[in-house]
């Protein structure tokens, strides 16, 4: 082979390493910024939680106020019957109304206890990170998160409604979208009460693969509609808002079960829409 050719072989090879470098660079630059990113989104998804903890008490307070008084009240029912002596306890009706009143009393107290409990389970499933998906219908983690924010609901007399049109299984995290679902109820819960609606109303629509949440809020505007997922981005006008909240609930959605998570205003307010199908991806 001539010198000449030896030459051309030679810088066609010194080009091909170059390339190859500069391939094997760019390679590097990609994966430290996926990195970057998904380092980004760990530290958001962490301040979102802890955003969300004190909202979560807030919620727990309210849940608990109910029953707890509840229990009280009964307890010193049970405690002035006693103290008067409301039974004949020497003749077998009066021990039989006693018997039966105090035991219906009991009986209540335990329902009351074992509402608690539930809230207990649900506010410590909701901050346990999931570490494997599991096999749930969007009915029963709308209940467990309802569930969380019910005596937000019921203090703020707003309505639910359901429209469960299948309860099929399907996989996915389910304290994560808990998570989901709890921070689009919390922002209708401040937007009735930001707006005064008068007679508030939340409607929730499933499927085994999407979840649509709608309210009679009035809306959003249109000029920030398109930046509600955009992180730190608050329409709350208190400026209490973290912004992180939508945002997260986007990245969970798509990144964790590879879904899509839409917004849109509808007649009388706006309607957000979870999508796990194939058609979302």
């Amino acid at each position: 082979m001539s010198k000449y050719y030896k030459n051309i072989l030679a810088s066609k090879d010194k080009i091909i390493q170059e390339q190859s470098l500069k391939l094997a660079a760019n390679a590097a630059k990609i994966k430290l910024e996926i990195e970057k990113n998904t380092q980004k989104d760990q530290q958001l998804f962490a301040q979102s939680r802890l955003a969300q903890m004190g909202e979560m008490i807030s919620m727990i307070a309210h849940q608990w106020r109910q029953p707890l008084s509840a229990i009280s009240t009964t307890a010193t029912d049970l405690e002035m019957r006693i103290d008067l002596e409301s039974y004949d306890l020497e003749t077998k009706r009066g021990r039989e109304e006693c018997h039966s009143y105090f035991l219906d009393k009991l009986n209540s107290i335990g329902v009351y206890v074992s509402n608690l409990t539930g809230t207990i389970d649900d506010f410590r499933n909701f901050y346990k990170p999931n570490k494997t998906s599991v096999s749930v219908n969007f009915a029963t983690v709308v209940e467990k998160a309802v569930n969380v924010i019910r005596g937000t609901l019921e203090n703020n007399n707003i309505q639910l409604e359901y429209n469960y049109i299948t309860n099929e299984n399907r996989e996915m995290y389910d304290s994560e979208m808990m998570q989901v679902i709890l921070n689009i109820l919390q922002n209708s819960v401040d937007n009735f009460k930001e707006k005064q609606i008068r007679y508030p109303k939340i409607m929730l629509t499933t499927n085994e693969e999407y979840l649509m949440i709608c309210d009679n809020g009035g809306g959003i505007k249109d000029s920030v509609i398109g930046k509600i997922f955009d992180p730190y981005f608050s329409t709350k006008s208190d400026k209490n808002g973290t912004g992180l909240g939508l945002y997260m609930s986007s990245v969970i959605v798509r990144e964790h079960h590879q879904g899509k998570l839409s917004v849109k205003n509808s007649k009388d307010g706006v309607c957000f829409m979870i999508d796990l199908s194939k058609e979302s991806d």
